[in-house]
């Protein structure tokens, strides 16, 4: 009896670590896709702002200095979602 408790016990534990398995793997997928989400949102910015660049014409007239103090300006604009 005792014996036939110890092998319940081991094919439970068994069960326990693969399912603690699983779920680690799923977090871990999880928190690769939320990198992956920040990553897209962050190039979605990016294109917002070149639209608006090239929208106004200025896409060639600014140099990176130029460049950096009008998307410092208009952050607030810029990580607005795109409609």
């Amino acid at each position: 009896m005792r014996r036939e408790k110890s092998e319940k016990l081991k094919t439970e534990l068994k069960n326990l670590s693969a399912d603690f398995e699983k779920i680690e793997n799923q977090m871990a997928k999880l928190e690769n896709e939320s990198d992956s989400e920040k990553e897209m949102r962050h190039l979605a910015r990016l294109i917002y702002a070149g639209k608006i660049l090239e929208k106004s014409g200025l896409l060639y007239m600014f140099n990176e200095q130029t460049l950096l103090e009008f998307l410092t300006a208009n952050k607030n604009d810029l990580e607005k979602p795109l409609k």
